[in-house]
């Protein structure tokens, strides 16, 4: 049975927090006639991913930022753009994450009674588990994110998550995130036809890892 609810939550944060500093107000995709500008300055998010990680996923260069954002408290988030692929990479504390799970699960309560039997009781579980996001650690924001997975899904002790998300009203990206060593990281890209596929989930999969293990040498 599909279990779209919790997932939501776990990509939906990502994505909005993400997506909303767009330039063009229309999306995150630029229309095939823009030229991006390459005169932003670059934050450290921009480091996370080389020239070849975008290639593979993209399948050609897309080496110019569009959008670069150093926050406050450890965030930061990087995008690359070409009128045919969007990649984006953010990186946050996990325990700035968790706070505003209970919103994002308060919004799916909304429209759980269009929902299985399932999505109701996943939701609930949630609902439960993120009582105290506030408060989490950032180890224990990790093991929430681990544990919001599996309710959606994923194996059990599954640290990433992949799930397709809306870029513009005809075009569908890949949201990849992972919560290791106190540190969620998420990768979302879009090009022409893409699917998630076993193939393409191993090559996110992979991408979104090395960008881990630069966020975590970081700091």
């Amino acid at each position: 049975m599909a279990r779209r609810l919790v997932p939501a939550a776990l990509a939906g944060l990502v994505l909005l927090a993400g997506c909303s500093g767009s330039d063009d107000g229309e999306g995150t995709k630029a229309k095939s006639s823009e030229a991006p500008t390459a005169d932003v300055d670059e934050s450290a998010a921009c480091k996370l991913l080389t020239a070849a990680d975008r290639k593979k996923l993209a399948g050609s260069a897309v080496d110019i930022v569009v959008t670069s954002d150093a926050r406050e408290g450890g965030s930061s988030q990087c995008r690359w753009q070409t009128p045919e692929a969007l990649i984006q990479v953010t990186t946050l504390p996990a325990k700035r994450w968790a706070t505003s799970l209970p919103d994002v699960v308060a919004q799916l309560e909304k429209s759980a009674d269009q929902g299985s039997a399932a999505d109701r009781k996943d939701l609930a579980r949630a609902k439960k588990l993120l009582a105290g996001a506030d408060s989490f650690t950032d180890d224990e924001a990790c093991k929430a994110f681990v544990t919001l997975a599996e309710i959606g899904g994923a194996k059990k002790g599954s640290t990433t998550t992949i799930t397709p998300v809306p870029i513009t009203e005809t075009d569908i990206g890949l949201s990849a995130q992972t919560c290791t060593e106190g540190h969620l990281t998420s990768i979302i890209y879009s090009v022409p036809g893409l699917k998630k596929t076993a193939k393409v989930e191993r090559t996110v999969t992979a991408v979104l890892a090395s960008a881990q293990k630069r966020v975590v040498a970081a700091g």
